[in-house]
């Protein structure tokens, strides 16, 4: 926002009230994304759990199907008689050979106790005429008497998956007893079941999830496998009631659930991956929209609703007085009222307004009859001073004239009277034969010469008592100038100017002990100024810096300069070696009252300023503290007669 620009309250309200409801709606969404959503997520990943369990559920129940199978085969008597005699008659009329030749089984192996293969064979299924195959953990003669399918102590049977050349493959083993499950077993049979496609198609639509399987240590593995591969591997010796999948999401519609599945070794061999539909989570992000969208939408209901209410019951009677003072001030018409009749509190605001503004009315009239008087009073105290100043100068000027009257040659003109009036019947005889009338010449010339000197002397403090006297009434004539009469200026030399102020206060300065003046002026051309006013500019600060050097108490010395600034710019400073100004009182030097003398005033510099900014001018004090004297600068703006003339 720019400096100085300004909104309305109305503006304000709608901004605060729009920032409540968008950090409402965030705060809401947030805890609806943390709290709401996580739920959603939560029971998406138990479903998705489940699902993975069903089909791990899947395999086992294929698992126990092929363990049922097996044993149901090997309880039968041709079976049975088979193994016990392992002739050509007991195998044509055993089961076996025709559950082999079929589509279901891969693997059918019947071993003597001792894993001698009495009869047995692999085929594969996914090659046309299933010809048999030879796999590396059904050698054709004899199996391992420590082969996970061989019956060992407390494990009389086994079943689960074996990874063969052919694919992962379902197997179960069970002892050949016949129908005494007493009997002594004559051997063992082992049949095999490929989990191959069909087969995983098949276990895909009775659990209703879709899934896949790879061999673990497979080096064709999904990326996303490879990712979790050590993590499932790590889980696939549990059961699958005791397995928590690895969940990954696929996209923002399919979610991934991982497991392992062990072999009969309980050595981790395969990779499932189960993915099911992210149906809840969108439903969930759904719901959090919807939410969204109807915090949103009660928000801005909310608000425009208050912003009515604001309206009627604020904004307008507060924008009417607004107005009301807005017109009381650009027009200052302090008679107006605004006279609500309103009982609330914009009520009492407008009543307490109107009493305020008619309290303001009489308090300006006051202030002003108080102005008036105290402005009056500031104008005759400075008429005052500086008429104080110049009649001290005419003062001394007077008391010089009537000694130099009670002094004066014309009472040795008497005397030559008083020889005279003896002789006056024969005053030629007398002043030819007498030795006195003969000395009256010289003696007349001699007077004549001092009385001749004695008025010029007296002439000329009469013209500089009557310059002061000219000045005094100039100063009195001046306090008209503040009821709207602008000041006379004329065509004067500065130079000059400094020099007359200086003989108004010369006198006063020899009368108290000899000062060293220095003047340092630049030669300037005549320019038009008031010169009143400047007058009384330089006798206040003359004055003030002999004052200034009487009280140092070392060799008085004033320097005056005057000095050009540029085009039309001029510098008259006041330089004394007096008692200096402290730093704390160069700020208050010109202000009315102030002053550090015993017998001062504080009017003297006050008025000085006054007259400066009256003449467009600027006065100016600089220091370097006690005792070290100050320099008082007065700044003018002249102008040429022949520019002021152009301008007239």
């Amino acid at each position: 926002m720019r400096p100085g620009s300004r909104v309305s309250l109305r503006a304000k309200i709608v901004l605060i009230l729009a920032a409540i409801v968008a950090v409402y709606a965030a705060v809401d969404h947030v805890v609806q994304r943390t709290l709401v959503f996580k739920s959603f997520v939560q029971l998406e990943e138990q479903a998705a759990r489940a699902d993975l369990k069903r089909v791990l559920s899947a395999i086992d129940g294929e698992r126990d199907h092929l363990a049922r199978t097996c044993k149901a085969a090997a309880s039968s008597e041709e079976t049975y008689r088979f193994a016990a005699e392992g002739n050509a008659h007991a195998l044509e009329t055993s089961i076996l050979p025709q559950a082999f030749r079929g589509d279901d089984l891969s693997l059918l192996f019947v071993c003597d106790p001792r894993g001698r293969v009495v009869w047995g064979g692999a085929r594969d299924l996914r090659r046309p005429g299933k010809p048999e195959i030879a796999l590396r953990d059904f050698p054709a003669r004899q199996l391992s008497p420590v082969h996970p399918l061989m019956p060992a102590p407390g494990r009389p049977r086994a079943s689960g998956l074996l990874l063969t050349e052919i694919g992962p493959m379902l197997v179960a083993s069970e002892p050949i007893t016949g129908s005494d499950a007493e009997a002594e077993p004559r051997g063992v049979l082992i049949l095999g079941k490929p989990l191959d496609a069909p087969l995983v198609e098949r276990l895909a639509r009775q659990s209703g999830v879709p899934f896949a399987v790879w061999p673990i240590d497979s080096s064709s593995l999904p990326p996303d496998l490879e990712a979790v591969r050590d993590e499932v591997a790590a889980a696939a010796t549990l059961t699958p009631e005791l397995q928590v999948p690895v969940l990954r999401p696929v996209d923002e519609e399919r979610l991934a659930a991982f497991g392992g599945i062990s072999d009969v070794r309980d050595q981790p061999i395969l990779l499932t991956r189960a993915e099911v539909s992210r149906d809840i989570t969108g439903s969930g992000a759904r719901a959090v929209r919807y939410a969204l969208t109807s915090t949103i939408a009660a928000g801005v209901l909310l608000l425009l609703v208050l912003l009515n209410l604001l309206q009627r019951a604020v904004l307008t009677p507060i924008g009417a007085l607004t107005r009301h003072a807005t017109e009381i001030s650009s027009s200052e018409d302090f008679t107006r009222r605004i006279g609500s009749d309103r009982t609330d509190e914009i009520g009492v605001l407008a009543r307490e307004f109107d009493g305020l503004i008619g309290r303001i009315e009489q308090s300006r009239a006051d202030l002003v009859k108080a102005a008036r008087a105290a402005g009056m009073s500031e104008i005759a105290t400075g008429v005052l001073h500086n008429v104080g100043n110049v009649l001290n100068s005419v003062n001394v000027s007077a008391n010089l004239v009537a000694e130099r009257v009670r002094g004066s040659a014309s009472n040795d003109l008497a005397k030559v009277v008083k020889v005279l009036e003896p002789h006056a019947d024969d005053l030629p005889g007398f002043l030819a034969r007498d030795p006195k009338g003969r000395a009256l010449l010289p003696l007349l010339k001699s007077i004549a010469g001092e009385l001749e000197a004695e008025r010029a002397r007296v002439q000329k403090e009469i013209k500089s008592m009557c310059d002061g006297i000219e000045h005094v009434k100039e100063l009195v004539q001046a306090q008209q100038g503040y009821a709207g009469r602008s000041g006379v200026t004329e065509v004067v030399s500065i130079a000059e100017q400094v020099d007359a102020a200086l003989s108004f206060t010369g006198q006063a300065l020899q009368g108290g002990g000899h000062i060293e003046v220095v003047r340092e002026y630049d030669p300037l051309p005549a320019c038009r100024i008031d010169r009143h006013r400047l007058m009384e500019i330089l006798v206040n600060l003359i004055q003030n810096a002999r004052q200034a050097t009487q009280e140092a108490g070392r060799d008085p010395r004033i320097v005056l300069r005057v000095r050009a600034l540029g085009h039309a710019r001029v510098r008259i400073e006041v330089q004394d070696n007096g008692v200096g100004i402290p730093p704390e009182n160069l700020a208050r030097i010109f202000t009315h009252g102030f002053t550090t003398k015993k017998t001062g005033h504080g009017f003297g510099l006050h008025s000085s300023a006054n007259a400066a900014r009256e003449m467009g001018a600027s006065l100016s004090a600089t220091s370097d503290g006690p005792g070290h004297g100050a320099t008082f600068a007065l700044d003018l703006t002249i102008a040429t007669p022949a520019k002021a003339g152009a301008a007239a």
